[in-house]
């Protein structure tokens, strides 16, 4: 179980850490390993969705830019919240018409990623709705909770 959340745990660090800066000297930025496989969580996260080649060399690196816009965009409409709530909140936004920019502007990364997916009925609510099922549950596990150490 939580082999399959240190991807998305370490994700979750390295935005929170970028997001929210920091007063101690900065970290010298690694450069990123060209990874063979998607982390599993997400693999199974786009399986869910219907995407069976999600791990394919053409989609992986589109996966990953959109789970690192969407990590991002999570984090800075919803600082200091855990990430099931600020799934939530996203969620609410684009249910009542009253999205920020910000979920534009990752809607707009959802639909080039559905063109490279070819994956024409995916939306963000479903995508946000798969993503939160994708994490523990309980209050204060998991990524929500390195978020909001993060923060």
């Amino acid at each position: 179980m939580i082999s399959t959340l240190l991807p998305l745990a370490s994700i979750a660090l390295k935005l929170g850490s970028q997001l929210l800066g920091s007063s101690a000297k900065p970290q010298p930025v690694q450069q990123p390993v060209q990874e063979d496989r998607l982390p599993p969580t997400v693999q199974s996260l786009f399986q869910r969705l219907g995407i069976k080649d999600a791990d394919s060399e053409q989609n992986r690196s589109a996966i990953n830019h959109f789970m690192g816009e969407l990590m991002q965009t999570l984090g800075q409409e919803n600082g200091g919240q855990s990430l099931p709530a600020a799934i939530d909140t996203a969620r609410g936004q684009l249910a009542n018409g009253t999205q920020s920019t910000r979920l534009d502007a990752l809607q707009s990364e959802l639909n080039t990623l559905k063109d490279s997916l070819g994956a024409s009925n995916l939306n963000l609510d479903q995508l946000l709705g798969a993503f939160k099922q994708t994490l523990p549950n309980g209050k204060g596990e998991g990524v929500g909770k390195l978020l909001n150490a993060s923060a």
